[in-house]
């Protein structure tokens, strides 16, 4: 019906938007009234104008052909521009439905967005990134839909709960009376709707589905109404179409789809909108057009009901809040001086509201950038009262979560978490209601707190960030790098140094003898040449002067006396950008005072700077520091480097950090002193003093002193002491052993290995420790014959030197059955250990750790020749012995425990190996803790139990468990991870879950392949193993069955002492990473003398 006069542009509030001429056809016949075209001069986009229960809305569909997200916001864009009170879009069309045990979605049912969990309603499942793994990881964020548009779905929910019959159908007959040329295509399709399995492929020369197997069809039940059903959740949009049923299910498994479309991505962040979409096939490859016409249709009656429950002057009440929020945590500074340019540049960015609505003030630390952000805050509230300005210290995580949670609690958004304010804000920020906003984000410097995941679940922070027309973000950074990559385009103001004048009166404003500069003026220019006019430098000047009470020709005179030093600090030494060659840099000058009167007033704090300047400036233990005064001593020093501003602490008190330049400052000064060689030696002795063993009780904390041992390997000055230098680097390349990271060992231990060989000799104590070390890493790399030819070396040393029955030498053999036992050559380990432990006895004693070692390793080599009765009267012997003298709880005792629970596996005694294995892992649960690896090879063990036992659920359980708790504990990359990941990824396996069990054996063969290289052999029969799956999984063949892979574990023996240091600890898990030998075999680890699965 026409109309007898057109609304004017400014009076539509709703826009539909379709994708399709069909999906328009069927929103057209929705209209209770027609209006007028717009000239066609006015518009980008064509438009069907119309009434739908006095709403004034306007139709488009995309351009013919042009599909996907990037389309969709084009139009979204020529809408807002040309109806400029446009506030709410519905997205009306097809979909594919995404059928599952929770949702029966089927051909022809209505799919509503709707928020639910994490998700707004809508995702773009193919915006992220790869990740290292060679993962696919999700990032950003997509609005949800207005809270108009979702009271409108819960209340047309809430009546078809209550009256039962649809009204879909009773709508498209009236659609039909009124429009009987639509019947023809928009009717149901007399086509059965049949649902394939995802794996079963439709034959590509085929229109139709009448020549597919009936028998892949999954078995449903028959629906008792013909009436569409109606289904809320999360709609995926990409820009791709979906034709393949795995991937669908794959995606839709990640997160809870219950449609797929093409558009709603390129909208949900521009225009508020909800998304309708009738369900026409499956997205799979059997997909047809048969039922688009009724799914568009039976979209467009759910879209027009949706739309009779909107209050009509919905619109016209929502009212703007009178005055804005103010949450900014500093008064205006009263002493803040000049930037007028800058001020007004920012001012007219912010106020002008069109353009790039993010800007960002970069320059050097101390140069001004919070005071005039704080500054631009105050006179834009003052300007306009209605702007809300909302500051984010971004200093750490935890500022910014806490700074989001104060924003929310003020804006009294509703039902807010620390799990969805960021969400929340974004999305209220981001909708075209609220009023004018400026949002400071204040030290945005570092990168990986703003660019990258905050965790698993949890995107980079960068994808909460609002956007819309009506606010304005300004953040403060060191990082121009950063800067750019957050504004995303040139809009950077970079700050300089004041100008004299201005540099002047603010000086003169934070002295307390404001007399100074205009009694001196001579000595104030010169102090402003010198200082350049930067505001920290500025400040910190005058509050040396403050505290000290000297003029300023006295501050000059200190000034003058460090040429030769600010020579040096503004040298090449520096190592930097921040580089001069004739000027003095105002930072270095002041913090070079600093150094004086510290050194003057606290001589321990003087040390720490010293210490510091030789290791890493970032994430510094504070249990790193020497400590040999008291402690209310080293509080007083630390404090006074807090005073100074030289260090800031963090995390929880544990860390302190030091400026980069000024770190770089100190180290100039030292080596100007005469003092950096000496300096860094008394650090590096300090540093091997305290080095933790590899032990992992000690993990966080090596891992803590590692990147500072690194920095001190790195010191040219550590050179003079070779033997010190080695030493270090031996104990660094065992923590990087112990964490899988070989490569890196290997690399320190040769290198320590090669130094000591030529600066002690071959037979010296620290040069065949560093060889027996290196071919322990050789082993854990598989290159077996390296290890095998270093240990056949220094066992003849020390033969020679020591004698054939000394506990050293005795250690090496040790490792040599071990490389022998590694190669298969049972008979050759067997000799060794037997020999071993005869020895052992006569010279050590039977009860002695080692002796029960071998007794352990011998009994392993017998487990791999089906020997179990020898092995097992071994293993009992060795118990009891350990209980006897160790007692019960003891984790030598324990492992010999779990490899008896072990051999009883193997001998298909497994109500024995259950109970014996529960009994080892309760124990070292209470004893150790629930994530120490040994605890974890119990869990690991009990899985490959359950697997036998074909307890498969509980297998998944506890091999889940233990891969989550090493990549936690020990990192993503670890062997003993991509381990648990072989393992987990065979116990799917069994299970035939396909789906899950291939992904997860894929990341662990690029996981593998990345840390062992391709032609790895584990890595290789990995490769094999993930094909046969694949094949299988397609129906190509058959897996062949999981078997249990019977190979025993290796011996382990301790490694001598390096004299002067602490003892380090036993060296497990030589090669914990064994893939299985034969295609089908579970993954076997071990750790120590213990097997596991």
């Amino acid at each position: 019906m026409a109309a007898s006069r057109s609304p004017s542009r400014t009076e539509y509030h709703f826009a539909w938007i379709c994708a399709l001429p069909l999906e328009l056809a069927a929103a057209s016949a929705m209209l209770d009234e027609t209006y007028p075209s717009l000239p066609a001069t006015t518009a980008h986009n064509a438009y069907t104008l119309g009434r739908i229960h006095n709403h004034h809305i306007v139709l488009t569909c995309l351009p013919a052909g042009i599909y996907g997200t990037t389309s969709a916001t084009a139009v979204v864009s020529h809408l807002e521009s040309t109806f400029p009170n446009l506030r709410y879009g519905i997205l009306v069309g097809i979909g594919g439905g995404v059928p599952s045990k929770t949702a029966d979605v089927r051909l022809g049912d209505v799919v509503v967005s709707r928020p639910t969990g994490s998700f707004g309603g809508v995702i773009q499942y193919d915006f992220g990134k790869a990740t290292s793994g060679g993962r696919f990881q999700h990032t950003g964020m997509l609005n949800q839909p207005p809270m108009v548009l979702l009271t409108a779905v819960s209340q047309l929910e809430a009546n078809r709960m209550m009256e039962r019959d649809g009204f879909i159908l009773e709508r498209m007959s009236e659609v039909f009376r009124r429009h009987p040329d639509m019947q023809e295509a928009f009717s149901r399709p007399q086509q059965e709707d049949c649902l394939f399995r995802s794996t079963y492929k439709h034959a590509a020369s085929e229109s139709t589905c009448l020549g597919c197997d009936p028998a892949e069809q999954k078995d449903r039940a028959p629906r008792v109404l013909r009436e569409p059903q109606i289904h809320y959740g999360t709609i995926a949009s990409g820009n791709r179409v979906i034709k393949d049923g795995i991937e669908r299910d794959a995606i839709a498994r990640e997160f809870n789809i219950l449609c797929f479309e093409m558009e709603a991505a390129g909208i949900m962040n521009h225009l508020p909108c909800l998304v309708v979409r009738g369900i026409c096939d499956y997205c799979d490859s059997h997909k047809n057009k048969q039922w688009q016409g009724y799914a568009a249709l039976v979209a467009a009656i759910y879209a027009r009901t949706l739309l009779s429950v909107i209050p009509v002057n919905y619109g016209q009440q929502e009212q703007l809040q009178p005055s804005g929020t103010w949450v900014v945590p500093f008064n205006r500074n009263p002493r803040f001086q000049g930037r007028d340019d800058k001020i007004i540049q920012l001012k007219d960015q912010i106020l002008r509201r069109d353009g790039t609505r993010k800007a960002a003030i970069s320059g050097l630390g101390g140069v001004g950038k919070t005071q005039i952000a704080l500054e631009v805050a105050y006179q834009i509230h003052e300007q306009d009262p209605a702007y809300s300005v909302f500051w984010i210290p971004s200093t750490t995580v935890e500022a910014i979560e806490q700074a989001f949670m104060n924003i929310g609690e003020q804006l009294r958004l509703p039902d807010i978490t620390a799990a969805n304010i960021k969400s929340q804000i974004k999305t209220y920020l981001s909708s075209t209601g609220v009023s004018p906003w400026l949002l400071i984000i204040d030290n945005a410097d570092d990168e990986d707190i703003w660019m990258k995941p905050l965790g698993a679940s949890s995107p980079a922070l960068k994808t909460f960030l609002p956007q819309t027309h009506n606010g304005f973000i300004l953040f403060t950074t060191r990082n121009q790098r950063l800067a750019t990559r957050l504004v995303g385009g040139p809009e950077i103001i970079s700050l300089s140094e004041l100008d004299p004048i201005t540099a002047v009166n603010l000086f003169k404003d934070l002295l307390i003898q404001k007399h100074l500069p205009e009694e001196d003026q001579e000595s104030t220019a010169i102090l402003m040449r010198q200082l350049c006019g930067l505001p920290l430098a500025l400040t910190q000047a005058a509050s040396f002067i403050n505290e000290t009470s000297i003029t300023l020709r006295t501050y000059l005179s200190l000034l003058d006396q460090q040429e030769t030093s600010m020579i040096e600090l503004l040298s090449q030494d520096f190592e930097d950008d921040y580089r001069y060659s004739d000027i003095k840099n105002p930072i270095a000058t002041t913090w070079f005072i600093s150094f004086q009167q510290i050194q003057q007033s606290c001589d321990l704090a003087a040390e720490y700077l010293a210490f510091i300047a030789c290791i890493d400036a970032r994430d510094i233990p504070l249990s790193l520091i020497p400590c040999d005064q008291s402690e209310l001593a080293q509080e007083k020093a630390l404090g006074v480097l807090k005073a100074y501003a030289f260090i800031t602490e963090q995390t929880n008190n544990r860390f302190i950090s030091m400026h980069r330049l000024v770190h770089l400052a100190i180290r100039s000064w030292l080596r100007q002193e005469g003092q950096l060689q000496q300096r860094v030696i008394t650090a590096g002795n300090h540093l091997s003093q305290i080095f933790p063993s590899n032990d992992h009780p000690y993990r966080n904390i090596w891992r803590e002193y590692l990147p500072h041992a690194e920095i001190l390997l790195q010191c040219n000055e550590l050179k003079s002491d070779p033997e010190l230098r080695g030493d270090i680097r031996w104990r660094v390349g065992l923590c990087l052993y112990s964490d899988g990271r070989y490569n890196e060992a290997e690399l320190l231990i040769r290198a320590a290995k090669e130094a000591n060989e030529l600066a002690l000799g071959a037979k010296d104590h620290h040069t065949l420790m560093s060889m027996e070390t290196l071919a322990l890493v050789y082993q854990a790399q598989g290159r077996l014959p390296e290890a095998e030819q270093l240990e056949l070396a220094v066992m003849e040393i020390r033969k020679r030197e020591l004698g054939a029955e000394h506990p050293d030498t005795l250690i090496i053999i040790g490792n040599l059955a071990s490389i022998y036992w590694n190669q298969g050559r049972y008979r050759e380990a067997e000799e060794l250990e037997v020999q071993l432990i005869e020895t052992r006895k006569r010279v050590l004693g039977a009860e002695d750790p080692g002796t029960l070692m071998s007794m352990t390793n011998l009994a392993s080599i017998y487990q791999d020749q089906h020997r179990y009765k020898e092995a097992e009267q071994l293993l009992l012997a060795m118990m009891e012995i350990r209980k006897r003298v160790l007692g019960v709880e003891h984790p030598d005792t324990l492992i010999g425990m779990s490899n008896l629970a072990s051999l009883y596996r193997k001998q298909g005694r497994l109500d024995e190996a259950e109970e014996l294995g529960l009994i080892v892992m309760e124990i070292r649960k209470r004893v150790l803790g629930a994530e120490h690896p040994d605890t974890l090879i119990s869990m690991s063990n009990l899985a490959l139990l359950y697997q036998t036992q074909g307890r498969l659920d509980e297998a998944e359980q506890f091999g889940l468990t233990v891969m989550e708790t090493r990549k936690r504990v020990l990192g993503a990359e670890h062997p003993h991870t991509l381990t648990s990941m072989a393992n987990l990824a065979f116990i799917m396996k069994n299970q035939e879950r396909y789906l899950d069990a291939i992904p997860l054996l894929s990341s662990y063969l690029q996981l593998r392949e990345k840390r062992f290289g391709a032609t790895d052999g584990h890595t290789l029969r990995a490769r094999a193993e993930l094909e046969s799956w694949q094949a299988a999984l397609h129906g190509q063949q058959s897996p062949p069955p999981t078997t249990v892979s019977r190979r025993g574990p290796r011996d382990v023996s301790y490694l001598p002492l390096i004299q002067g240091g602490p003892v380090p600890s036993l060296l497990k898990s030589l090669q914990p990473w064994l893939i299985p030998s034969r295609p089908g075999q579970i993954v076997d680890e071990r750790t120590g003398s213990e097997d596991v699965d």
